[in-house]
């Protein structure tokens, strides 16, 4: 066996999953195995080997197109996919990103470190939120339901869990019950480092970055900045299936900036007076810290991790997602402040870093080896024989030799 791999989900999106699993490809110097990939979204100075998984025992063809149809299909083609990856057996220690790749069955000399997102969330915490309405409502339940039995006789096997947040380590604790000694936090890599309250002036703006897509609830900032007067701009930075729908929305004084380059992004989050948040109940959230790490306040929904990055008053302000609140929120902000300085806010996120990733990260796997080394009880009885206790020889006639 050699040292370590890294099994991701999948790779037709790059996203944060994907940029902490590239960085666990970094940290370890290992391989990293995907499922679905799609090479338009990956990165051209990842180091380490990238490779698609071994779809057997479907026909690749089909598990394809059941992962690229979604829901049901993909859940089903993953579940039989990663179960038996050979080229997973190669290694002493597997290091798992998202829940899909936790299906594979491993071998009993290596290592599972398990780093979890979240729980599947329509499984546990957002099950009461299936729609059980109309024809398809039932099926939709039950499939949820059946999905969670199923996977709940997978998740005991990983020597350690690292969980992205806090409140995922509770959902693991929760939900799988697993012991509170098996579970660490280990924070996602922010590149915080990229980011510096200097990279320009604040200015009168507010922004928001992130995928134009239901879950990120960007149509709540539109409505809410639609009420306020002209001098409120809002620049909203992001592609996604929803940008036609939100521009019709928004009024005049709210700009559609579309994808922005790396060093755009960080000049406009240097440059808001504050960054906007609305995202539905985040696991953890990189947003959120990038405009931290550049000084800038945030005004963050408080629900999710997003509540427990943002110091009330401090680095920002947490508002209700119902009735005026995020209103009546960037009110006291204007009115208010924040007491902490750009910097101070910046010195916060430094708690996400990436070199704070890599070093609880390797302090994970080393935790999680030690745990899965078999040991017995003379081992440890059995003390080494020093050449002072070593018994004279005897002669034939059961005396000692001179």
């Amino acid at each position: 066996m050699t040292d370590t791999v890294i099994a991701h989900k999948d790779y037709d999106v790059r996203g944060g999953g994907e940029r902490l699993a590239e960085e666990l490809s970094r940290t370890f110097e290992a391989p990293l195995v995907v499922g679905r990939r799609d090479a338009a979204n990956e990165p051209d100075d990842l180091e380490s080997k990238l490779e698609e998984i071994d779809y057997g025992p479907i026909p690749d063809r089909l598990a394809k197109r059941m992962i690229d149809r979604g829901g049901a299909a993909r859940s089903i083609a993953y579940q039989l996919s990663w179960q038996q990856q050979d080229r997973l057996t190669e290694y002493e220690t597997v290091i798992t990103s998202g829940n899909e790749p936790m299906w594979y069955v491993p071998e009993d000399d290596q290592t599972v470190v398990a780093y979890t997102h979240s729980t599947p969330r329509w499984q546990y915490d957002l099950f009461h939120d299936v729609d059980s309405s109309g024809l398809l409502g039932p099926l939709s339940v039950g499939y949820n339901y059946v999905s969670r039995v199923l996977y709940q006789h997978n998740v005991t096997r990983p020597d350690l869990f690292v969980a992205n947040s806090d409140l995922v380590a509770r959902r693991i604790r929760q939900y799988w019950n697993i012991p509170e000694d098996q579970i660490k936090v280990v924070y996602p890599p922010v590149r915080t480092h990229e980011y510096a309250p200097d990279d320009a002036h604040t200015e009168g703006f507010y922004f928001h970055l992130g995928r134009l897509a239901e879950h990120k609830r960007v149509d709540d900032l539109i409505r809410t900045f639609n009420q306020l007067d002209s001098s409120h701009q809002l620049k909203i930075a992001g592609k996604g299936p929803d940008r036609k729908r939100l521009e019709k929305l928004a009024g005049d004084n709210i700009e559609f900036l579309g994808y922005v380059s790396e060093s755009e992004k960080q000049r406009l989050m240097a440059a808001a007076k504050a960054h906007v948040y609305p995202a539905l109940n985040e696991d953890f959230g990189m947003v959120p810290v990038e405009s931290m790490a550049a000084g800038t306040p945030v005004i963050g929904v408080n629900e999710g991790f997003t509540q427990y990055q943002i110091m009330g008053g401090a680095n920002g302000y947490t508002f209700e997602r119902e009735g005026n609140d995020l209103w009546m929120t960037i009110r006291r902000f204007e009115r208010e402040g924040v007491s902490w300085s750009e910097d101070r806010i910046a010195e916060f996120a430094e708690r996400f870093s990436v070199e704070q990733f890599r070093t609880g990260m390797r302090e994970a796997v080393a935790e999680a080896e030690e745990r899965s080394r078999v040991t017995t009880p003379w081992e440890r009885e059995t003390e080494p024989t020093t050449p002072e206790s070593t018994p004279e020889p005897l002669r034939a006639d059961g005396g000692a030799s001179e």
